[in-house]
């Protein structure tokens, strides 16, 4: 079964978000030929793409509700960045939408500079569940022509930990060179790994950055829970979140 998002929405209040989630919006929708849905917070009349659906809400309150009880399988979520009032949701209010819709969520901060999509960062920790974000970020290197990196990353500096990142992330690479997809790997143990793999973006010029936001039982998944929301919180660049009910699908055919 390949991978398929027939619906998605944007999250919308005015002009100014339209420009860089819009693109994202677009070349979401040519790739996999979804159904879109623009929510638009309050009442602005705001041009969209002819084949976009449009609704209009009274409140932030109101989008997490919107969204579930609709068939959307992603959201695309404006934020306002640090210094910019722009965007539909603050970062507390994105996280608060992200643990409560429990799917996809593509956070997009507002204003600051334009992003390249030539890179894409997937963090790679020790647990079992952190390869499966991979399909998602192979239709992502396809939809935007990146190269996919693969950054394994942990607060454990145990031998037996660095080990299995480092098993993880060959399994990972041969999967994503399978696909035709450009792909270079990296490791950084020690430390908070958010911060880690923020500044790691920042060295390389990347344009987005693949996450799972749900805290699994075995609590070795360092993306979730705290350090997704720091994630939020700090990146100057796109964030597509993923919980790991989503994750089984096949790359099969992407």
């Amino acid at each position: 079964m390949a991978l398929v998002i027939p619906n998605f929405c944007i999250a919308l209040k005015n002009a100014q978000d339209v420009g860089k989630a819009m693109d994202i919006a677009i070349s979401f929708q040519r790739y996999f030929r979804s159904q879109v849905t623009a929510f638009i917070v309050g009442n602005e009349d705001i041009i969209l793409p002819p084949n976009f659906k449009k609704e209009h809400i009274a409140s932030i309150k109101d989008l997490a509700k919107k969204f579930k009880s609709t068939s959307n399988d992603l959201m695309i979520l404006p934020i306002s960045s640090e210094g910019n009032s722009s965007g539909v949701a603050s970062v507390s209010e994105a996280n608060k939408i992200i643990n409560h819709l429990n799917s996809l969520v593509l956070t997009v901060p507002c204003g600051g500079s334009n992003f390249s999509y030539n890179k894409i960062v997937v963090p790679i920790d020790s647990s079992f569940e952190t390869r499966q974000k991979v399909p998602y970020a192979i239709a992502l290197a396809k939809i935007f022509g990146s190269a996919l990196v693969i950054l394994g990353v942990s607060n454990d500096k145990s031998a037996d930990s660095e080990v299995l990142i480092n098993n993880y992330i060959r399994q990972v690479t041969n999967n994503i060179e399978e696909n035709g997809i450009p792909c270079v790997s990296e490791t950084r143990i020690g430390g908070n790994p958010t911060q880690q793999v923020l500044d790691f973006s920042k060295e390389i010029g990347a344009g987005m950055i693949v996450i799972m936001t749900e805290q699994e039982a075995n609590l070795i998944s360092f993306f979730s829970g705290k350090y997704s929301q720091q994630m939020i919180k700090n990146s100057p660049i796109p964030v597509l979140s993923i919980p790991p009910k989503d994750l089984i699908v096949s790359d099969a055919r992407l």
